[in-house]
């Protein structure tokens, strides 16, 4: 994909490549956001401007998650060796009218410095990524896109800036969002900040919400959750212990027999051995 920076000649969305600043002065005040919608393995850190008036904030996103930062934020690639995605900005003080016509409701605020797992705009990131690479995307197409952008945001996010935590535990439902991520994502290094934007909460609220829910912490979860599967890789084949490692999101095999051994009580070669089913 040729790496650009065309953006939309509208005044309420404009689009550029991940791997292009934002340098348009006009869409650093304080009516913009960027929506950061990063693709494959590509990981974008966004950061106030030091010496700035506004307090220090930073955050790191990449693929599945997307992240809502002030316009005004520093953003740059922390690997940019095949950079791909696409950052969205809108013109929030407009899109803030359409929203409220359409909702039939003033509080549309929109709280900023998140990330969220959000397969919608994902999804809507592809087909404007798809647009943005074209030679002349259509205006019309584009518009609509701002008031769906506009719409999502307000509806899931928009109703005050610390939504995230007004919750004050963690529903079945949403427990079973991030059992199901775990288990999709079991390979990846898998952070508790990344499992908090699932159900958009704070990592610390996240983190009680979630012991208070199941009786443990996050991380011992995670961590059972990948032995278990290491148990059944073992049982049932012949995989070398260091690929196993890896497919169960182990960085190295002495981290893993490390592991195992704590959480079972002997190694896995030793396991493997007791438990092996050809």
């Amino acid at each position: 994909m040729e790496q650009s920076n065309r953006s939309s000649p509208l005044q309420c969305l404009s689009c550029h490549w991940i791997s292009a600043s934002v340098t348009d002065c006009a869409l650093k005040s304080a009516q913009w956001i960027l929506c950061i919608i990063p693709a494959d393995r590509t990981t974008a850190y966004a950061s106030t401007v030091r010496g700035s008036v506004h307090p220090y904030q930073q955050l790191s996103v990449s693929a599945p998650f997307i992240a809502v930062v002030p316009a005004r934020a520093r953003v740059k690639l922390v690997n940019d060796d095949d950079p791909r995605g696409v950052i969205v900005a809108l013109h929030w003080a407009r899109l803030r009218e359409t929203a409220q016509r359409a909702l039939g409701t003033t509080d549309c605020e929109m709280p900023c410095w998140f990330k969220a797992w959000d397969p919608f705009l994902r999804e809507a990131g592809d087909t404007l990524t798809a647009l943005h690479a074209s030679s002349s995307p259509d205006p019309g197409c584009l518009d609509a896109f701002a008031d769906v952008f506009a719409l999502h945001l307000v509806h899931r996010y928009g109703h005050a800036a610390d939504t995230r935590d007004a919750a004050t535990r963690l529903t079945h439902s949403k427990l079973s969002v991030v059992e199901r991520f775990i288990h999709e994502h079991i390979v990846d290094n898998i952070q508790i900040e990344d499992l908090a934007a699932l159900v958009h909460m704070s990592p610390s609220h996240f983190a009680r919400a979630f012991k208070n829910a199941t009786g443990h912490p996050p991380h011992f979860y995670l961590t059972t959750e990948r032995v278990k599967l290491a148990q059944s890789i073992l049982s049932e084949g012949s995989l070398p212990l260091i690929d196993i490692a890896a497919c169960v999101g182990f960085r190295t095999q002495q981290h893993f027999t490390a592991v195992f051994h704590r959480y079972v009580g002997c190694t896995p070669r030793a396991f493997r051995i007791a438990h092996y089913r050809p």
